[in-house]
């Protein structure tokens, strides 16, 4: 739960995916280098608290769902 607490502060909307098919690939910006992200069912730790968000690779749609690194 604490890990979400960084979520609920943001007052942006939703942005969909224009891609087709939706979410071809995520990716985040970590100490300002792109990573690769992926979907999962869960939020991982590391993510809540550095407050990273994943994007989608093609259109730049901030992903809405829980996700992770990809080397993680």
């Amino acid at each position: 739960m604490l890990r979400n607490m960084f979520r609920w502060g943001r007052a942006k909307g939703v942005t969909q995916c224009s891609c087709e098919p939706e979410w071809q690939g995520l990716y985040t910006e970590v100490y300002g280098e792109r990573q690769l992200a992926l979907p999962r069912d869960e939020m991982a730790t590391l993510v809540g608290y550095l407050d990273l968000t994943a994007h989608c690779a093609g259109c730049g749609a901030e992903y809405p769902k829980p996700w992770g690194l990809a080397s993680q």
